[in-house]
């Protein structure tokens, strides 16, 4: 009588990992060659202060001419940056500030900070971080 159970017990695991094989290679060809980035809160707001009127500061305005670095890269750099939540300020806040670091089609890394207030994006300051910061801005 134990065999009996033991050989059913044995059955149905095979019959449950013969179906979760099946199943795994099914997700891999349909969804295994997709492109999806992981998207993350910050990530998130990234594309909503991209989609919003973006206006430069003074000190942001001064960094970009002095490295060489244009609106449509700062824009780039938000599209694909990752947020520094240790560097930004809480995103519960009125005008909250995000920190964040992103790559542009010219290869340039950027650090950028921003701050969010109702349909405006207001970006203080841009900083190539391969560059030396040898501009005087501040």
């Amino acid at each position: 009588m134990q065999l009996k159970g033991n050989s059913d017990l044995w059955r149905r695991l095979r019959l449950y990992g013969f179906g979760f094989i099946i199943g795994l290679i099914g997700v891999y060809f349909f969804f295994g060659k997709r492109d999806y980035k992981m998207l993350t809160p910050g990530m998130l707001k990234l594309d909503q202060l991209a989609g919003q009127t973006i206006q430069y500061g003074d000190t942001a305005t001064c960094e970009m001419k002095c490295e060489g670095v244009d609106t449509s890269e700062v824009k780039q750099a938000m599209l694909v940056g990752k947020v520094d939540s240790k560097k930004s300020q809480d995103f519960h806040q009125h005008h909250p500030l995000f920190n964040f670091n992103g790559a542009t089609e010219k290869g340039k890394q950027l650090n950028v900070i921003c701050m969010q207030f109702d349909s405006i994006t207001r970006v203080i300051y841009v900083h190539d971080i391969a560059k030396k910061d040898t501009c005087k801005c501040k």
